[in-house]
């Protein structure tokens, strides 16, 4: 009988080292967590949305670009289902005060008229008084101003805010003061700050209707969409309206109260901080130290809350706000009313993800008391201990050094910045950022541009060094395939960048580091290029480009399909006669300038001149860039997308203003230099006899014409013989240049 055939034993590979594991900044224990989901493979996840009542700004922008790369990050690279909720606030103080002012001053401007009148110019004046009676309490003439200003504390003259009304009431003084020169628009341009705050004053009780509130913040909500997506950032999974969750806030509400977390006063609902933490739970669990901070807590509040004595402890906060004449309401059990600023979120999260999450994210400045109430709110209805198992705050964005203001006049509103920067290149600058961190934005950008050039220029190679391997393929070519020892050590470097990448995704979500990594590659190919040139082998270059591409575009950058930056240049359709007619145009032009050369026997200076002449205008007119090689080989071409033309033709212009300054410099050179050789030439013209001739420092001379005795008639000295010798004896040598005529 046969011996029955058997497989050797397979022996398990050992792991030769311990991989990486997922860990994020948690700001509930302060420390990178390891990112464990409720459910595997799937990630709840809720992020503060804005308060619509104006502009987005690049405080905006760093936080919500920032939380767009972590979420590609977690969604792209390490293939979470993410269920992503954002809201949007637009039911709250500063969009009823917004939206309140503007609707009263748009209807006081229907009743002003088309000049400056007196009754105008009282209604500013008596305005004025009031803005600054409740604000600063200054003189009220402007001459005072300064003096009473420089007598404050400093801390005082420096604040914010405290500058802003300043301004304000500057502004309404100018507008008094030239009532007699300005229009009438110029003066409630002026005065507006002052006015707005009157007018909400005496009469901000009569607007009720709830499409005043609507229209502002429904606005504003679509501008910051529009932003949103000029950054590229990402839609939400499902997009949360306060507005359209009142019942279930109310039902929230109601279930708080039960459980014995919320109570009742004034027809307000106030969260119990107090019998919660007696309750056995914790109260500012993001930054305990900041309970009792009565300023974050008045400022949480809003700023249409008017006396705290309803409420049993300075640190309890409202959950439902009885509203007052001129503010939108709501029917509820407590009578009219609105929402809380804090209790949104809590029931807007939890209407879409259930009693627990895995992250919540937004800005630092929320952590207190935003997010600690939402925490407290939500533990108490849902009687849990942990509603959010990782909260991940972006860090604060500061412009060269400070705190965004307008008072300090470095507020950068979104759509001012993409006035001056690319959304690739913001996108790359907050990447360049670690995501926790404070970012001190400096507008200026060197080091992100830099970096922008160093992958455009790279990719540009890469793509045109391809195209021409393509080309010689088609012509029937046989290009080698074998990689040798450069080759395999550049495949070694994509390993390690690879290897390193994941590490630094893996820490904390680390770009840049990831970016770091991916600098050192490029770097290491271009090396190889420069050592190849000709003979690079273009199977490791691709792989680089194209894994490349691959991270960028799980950061959110928008990429061409196989390698590089997406083209913001590309030709969108039009007829093959109608993209081509521009280029064909060119080169006849081109072709009768070199036959007109040639006819006329110009010497090849003059046909280079032409091929120079022909890559200036492929740049300047169609992005495409020539670049020359050494002798034998033909140039590289690279279509270059707007914002790599921008620079190349910055660079262009930069070094032709140097070259044209070089020749200018050259020529003042030679102007000077012959201006002193015709007054040499003038100074030669002299026979030495004559030299001293007719100088009245001299009377009497020898035969040479030497002078022997001085003005006074005095003997000239030993030294100053010798010194006038010396001088005469040059003049020789110098005149007899002139007569052999050799200068």
């Amino acid at each position: 009988m046969e011996a029955k055939i058997t497989q050797p034993p397979w022996h398990k590979p050992a792991p030769q080292e311990a991989a990486p594991v997922l860990k994020v900044f948690n700001t509930l224990n302060r420390e990178k967590s390891e990112v464990i989901p409720l459910e595997p493979g799937r990630l709840s996840w809720y992020s503060c949305g804005p308060t619509v009542y104006d502009a987005a700004h690049m405080g905006h922008a760093r936080n919500y670009v920032t939380i767009d790369i972590n979420r590609r990050i977690l969604q792209d690279y390490f293939g979470y289902d993410i269920m992503f909720v954002q809201n949007v606030t637009d039911i709250d103080d500063k969009i009823i005060i917004r939206a309140r002012q503007g609707y009263l001053f748009e209807q006081f401007r229907k009743q002003v008229g088309d000049k400056v009148d007196d009754k105008l110019v009282a209604r500013l004046e008596e305005a004025l008084k009031l803005y600054n009676a409740e604000h600063v309490n200054g003189p009220d003439e402007i001459e005072g101003l300064d003096a009473w200003i420089a007598v404050l504390p400093e801390e005082t003259r420096e604040g914010a805010k405290f500058k802003m009304h300043m301004a304000a009431i500057r502004a309404a003084h100018k507008a008094i003061g030239h009532k007699a020169t300005i229009s009438v628009d110029e003066f409630l341009a002026l005065g507006k700050p002052v006015l707005l705050y009157a007018l909400d004053k005496q009469e901000g009780h009569t607007g009720t209707d709830h499409k005043i509130f609507r229209d502002l913040s429904s606005h504003w909500e679509n501008d910051f969409n529009r932003d949103m997506a000029k950054l590229n950032v990402q839609q939400a999974s499902v997009t949360t309206r306060v507005s359209e969750y009142v019942p279930e806030i109310v039902d929230f509400i109601e279930g708080i109260v039960k459980n014995g977390f919320g109570y009742e006063s004034g027809g307000s609902v106030y969260f119990d901080t107090a019998a919660f933490e007696k309750g056995g739970h914790d109260y500012a669990k993001l930054q305990p130290w900041h309970k009792g901070r009565n300023d974050l807590i008045a400022e949480g509040e809003g700023a249409l809350v008017g006396s705290t004595r309803e409420k049993k402890s300075s640190n309890d906060f409202a959950l439902w706000k009885a509203s007052k004449p001129g503010e939108p309401s709501w029917d509820s059990p407590w009578g009219k009313g609105r929402p809380g600023w804090h209790i949104e979120c809590s029931v807007m999260a939890s209407a879409i993800l259930g009693k627990q999450m895995d992250i919540h994210s937004g800005g630092i400045d929320l952590a207190f008391p935003h997010h600690d109430n939402e925490l407290a709110q939500s533990e108490a209805f849902h009687n849990n201990d942990q509603w959010v198992n990782y909260f991940m705050h972006t860090g604060h964005l500061h412009i060269e050094g400070s705190k965004m203001s307008k008072s300090l006049k470095n507020f950068i509103s979104i759509k001012d910045a993409l006035k001056t920067y690319s959304p690739r290149q913001l996108r790359l600058a907050f990447a360049m950022q670690q995501w926790n961190n404070q970012f001190d934005f400096k507008p200026q950008l060197s080091e992100v541009k830099a970096f922008e050039a160093t992958l455009s220029n790279f990719f540009n190679n890469i793509k045109a060094r391809l195209e021409e391997e393509n080309h010689k393929l088609a012509e029937g070519a046989i290009i080698p395939r074998k990689p040798g020892a450069e080759e395999l050590a550049l495949y070694d470097a994509l390993h390690k960048a690879r290897k390193e990448v994941h590490a630094a995704f893996c820490n904390n979500l680390s770009t840049p580091a990831a970016l770091g990594q991916i600098g050192e590659l490029v770097q290491a190919a271009n090396a190889y290029i420069v050592a190849k040139d000709e003979s690079a082998m273009m199977e490791p270059l691709v792989e680089i480009g194209r894994w490349i591409t691959k991270i960028l575009r799980i950061l959110g950058f928008e990429t061409a399909s196989e390698i590089g930056w997406k083209s913001s240049s590309s030709v969108e359709g039009g007829s093959t006669e109608d993209i081509a007619r521009p280029f064909v145009k060119q080169l006849s032009q081109f072709r009768d300038d070199v036959r007109t050369n040639a006819i006329d026997g110009k010497d090849s200076k003059e046909f280079l001149n032409l091929t120079d002449k022909l890559r200036d205008v492929l740049l300047q007119q169609f992005g495409v860039l020539l670049d020359d090689r050494g002798k034998g080989q033909p140039a590289l071409v690279k279509f270059l997308d707007a914002d790599e033309k921008e620079a190349r033709l910055k660079e262009k212009a930069l070094l032709e203003a140097k070259e044209k300054e070089r020749l200018a410099k050259k020529a003042e050179n030679a102007r000077k230099a012959e201006e002193e050789r015709q007054k040499k030439i003038e100074k030669a013209k002299v026979p030495p006899q004559d030299l001293f001739k007719g100088n009245p420092l001299y009377t009497e001379w020898d035969d040479n014409g030497i002078p022997t005795k001085d003005k006074e008639g005095q003997e000239v000295t030993k030294s100053m013989r010798k010194k006038l010798e010396k001088e005469h004896k040059a003049q020789q040598q110098l005149h007899q240049k002139f007569l052999d005529n050799k200068l």
